[in-house]
């Protein structure tokens, strides 16, 4: 079977909280090691071959996903904060390969996995609705502004950096610090996926002081400088990452 990946989005309603539902299939000969590029999101995914749904924690660096012999999974991905935002839990307890039995209450991660079969939009669209949840106002800022510093959130919401840091670690595992180092990343990543642009001007237009600072945080977040990932972009091992929207 020849390797697939296809995202598709939830309800208009749900997009604050949950970037898209997504499912792998192939059959790989030998281990392939595909990249999968910092998001500052978490994911549950679901192994149909296993009947096994397991999280994946905040994405704040790059990893590398083994594949072999026939794969067929589906996953949902969280926003920065989204998971946490419509179920309460909070994201630090949430360790790479944690069962999402372990993690939400039995019935719900019951029927979450059940509808993973179908792996069907609709179908978790009406699960995660009943979910929802006022999303943390920190959170929410932070993701409304292109590159808002600590500093900058403690000043609109009145509250000590101590408050925003705390929040953060809350709602997606990592610091602020952190997530706005991955949400930059991101961003330089939609002008180099369009090659519209030079690496200075994606550099500078992205909030990076340089253009070395810009190359050295592409290589931490992508494993490569992005003129070497350009020439490779069209592979299944970078098409399997996610993409940020509207690039596939």
């Amino acid at each position: 079977m020849e390797p697939v990946y296809y995202e598709t989005r939830p309800t208009e309603h749900l997009t604050p909280y949950i970037s898209a539902y997504w499912v792998s299939k192939g059959f790989y000969r030998d281990t392939v090691m595909f990249p999968v590029f910092a998001d500052g999101c978490c994911d549950i995914i679901y192994d149909r071959t296993e009947h096994i749904a397991k999280m994946v924690g905040t994405g704040a660096e790059l990893a590398h996903v083994p594949l072999n012999g026939r794969v067929d999974m589906a996953g949902i991905r969280f926003r920065p904060g989204g998971f946490t935002a419509l179920t309460g839990i909070p994201a630090g307890v949430i360790a790479d390969g944690t069962f999402l039995s372990d993690i939400l209450e039995k019935g719900l991660a019951e029927y979450i996995s059940k509808q993973f079969e179908t792996a069907t939009t609709e179908g978790f669209d009406r699960i995660f609705s009943c979910l929802i949840n006022n999303l943390n106002p920190l959170i929410a800022f932070w993701l409304s502004e292109s590159f808002a510093g600590i500093g900058d959130i403690s000043d609109y919401f009145k509250c000590s950096e101590k408050t925003v840091n705390r929040a953060f670690l809350a709602h997606t595992g990592v610091s602020p610090v952190r997530m706005i180092a991955v949400k930059r990343f991101r961003y330089a990543l939609e002008f180099v996926l369009s090659e519209k642009k030079s690496m200075t001007e994606i550099a500078y237009d992205s909030g990076y002081c340089d253009q070395s600072h810009f190359i050295k945080d592409f290589r931490r977040f992508a494993g490569t400088r992005p003129s070497d990932f350009l020439r490779y972009k069209d592979s299944l091992g970078v098409r399997f990452i996610q993409f940020p929207s509207g690039c596939l």
